[in-house]
């Protein structure tokens, strides 16, 4: 064969390529220089922790362990292959650390939460922990120390509605909460005549927000009706005219528990993934006081499944004082309002099937039923 013959049937071959391929060539040049997210220097997602021990370099993955661990608790840390979301720095010529921390989470929300929470935390019994937003430490930075201190004036005194005022209807009547289809109304009632409107939310309304997507609760006592927005959270509302009290963060909240004196609300989101998933909250200050998985460790038995077994509820005392839940063997009590686990132990329960407080007392009581040789108790 010629090479003429050759290079004819080549070219042929290129031609039948090149036709086959029309159309998934673009006609725009390419542009070599890569884009990139914008840089994001606010760090409002991050705090920093100080007052914490310092330690040399041999017990420095032990002491980030432990801080990762009780950080993780308040929400997820933004955490990247190379970095954990807890950050701290060493000194090389001492070997030792400077006895403070950077944290950095997924969220300003968590954040803001962290600083409220841990804010004089007992790390140990030499340690209570301080703990201020990145940026604030940032202002504090450029603070100009020469010029003339300046008192910070208090905020105004902000009255709080009377949340017992229902109780002062001149004609005793009850009030009552309805949900109808996207309505949330609450009604009076004197159990004679018909129920009379108190508050369906219209002020939200004109505002163009929801005072209820969901759900409604009372408190024991009646000083608090929540509504549950589950994109925001938790909305306490009381007083004459129904004023927002207070809003707690909890995104995907399907219910809450109050506890019997009305000091603490319990709000949880049923996401078996969500380490998080159960917030006990103040009403009183609104901060967030400690966050549950929706299942103690190690409490499904080998081979359940969550769908099988539902999670075990928290349980007030009659007075607040402590908050109690069922684990696998055991009962954990958590004291308020510090939510630390009371003698920093569990009680251990064998194979306590349910339990319940005392309704006049700090005492509960836990049965068990038969297991093999071992009688019910």
């Amino acid at each position: 064969m010629s090479a003429s013959l050759q290079e004819d049937e080549a070219a042929a071959l290129l031609a039948t390529e090149a036709a086959a391929l029309d159309g998934y060539f673009s006609e725009t040049p390419l542009s070599p220089t890569p884009t990139y997210p914008i840089l994001d220097t606010s760090f409002t997602t991050a705090i920093i922790i100080t007052n914490l021990p310092r330690v040399n370099s041999t017990k420095l993955d032990k002491l980030v362990k432990v801080i990762t661990k009780l950080v993780s608790r308040i929400g997820t840390l933004a955490s990247t292959d190379d970095f954990s979301g807890v950050y701290l720095p060493i000194d090389s010529e001492s070997d030792s650390t400077f006895g403070f921390a950077i944290v950095e989470y997924a969220s300003v929300e968590e954040a803001r939460q962290a600083v409220e929470v841990l804010e004089g935390y007992k790390f140990d019994k030499n340690h209570s922990l301080n703990v201020i937003p990145y940026q604030r430490a940032q202002e504090l930075e450029n603070v100009d120390s020469t010029a003339e201190y300046e008192e910070p004036q208090p905020e105004p005194f902000r009255e709080r509605p009377n949340v017992s005022a229902w109780l002062e209807d001149p004609i005793q009547r009850d009030q009552f909460v309805i949900r109808e289809g996207k309505e949330t109304i609450v009604k009076w009632s004197d159990g004679k005549t018909e129920p009379v409107v108190d508050y369906d939310g219209s002020r939200e309304k004109e505002a163009g927000v929801a005072w209820c997507e969901y759900y409604t609760h009372w408190s024991p006592n009646g000083s608090y009706l929540a509504t549950l927005v589950p994109s925001k959270g938790v909305i306490l509302w009381g007083g004459k005219n129904f004023e927002k009290i207070a809003r707690f963060p909890a995104p995907g909240v399907e219910f809450v528990v109050f506890s019997p004196q009305e000091n603490y609300v319990l709000t949880c989101n049923n996401r078996r993934d969500d380490p998080n998933s159960i917030k006990v909250f103040s009403i009183q200050s609104g901060k967030l006081l400690r966050a549950f998985p929706l299942y103690p460790k190690d409490f499904l038995p080998e081979g359940m499944t969550p769908e099988q077994i539902p999670p075990p509820a928290f349980q007030w005392s009659h007075d607040d004082s402590y908050l109690a839940r069922m684990g696998r063997d055991l009962i954990s009590i958590y004291e308020t309002p510090t939510m630390k686990l009371l003698d920093k132990r569990s009680l251990i329960t064998d194979g306590i099937h349910e339990f319940q407080f005392s309704p006049k007392a700090n005492i509960l009581a836990y049965w068990a039923p038969e297991h093999g040789n071992a009688p019910a108790h």
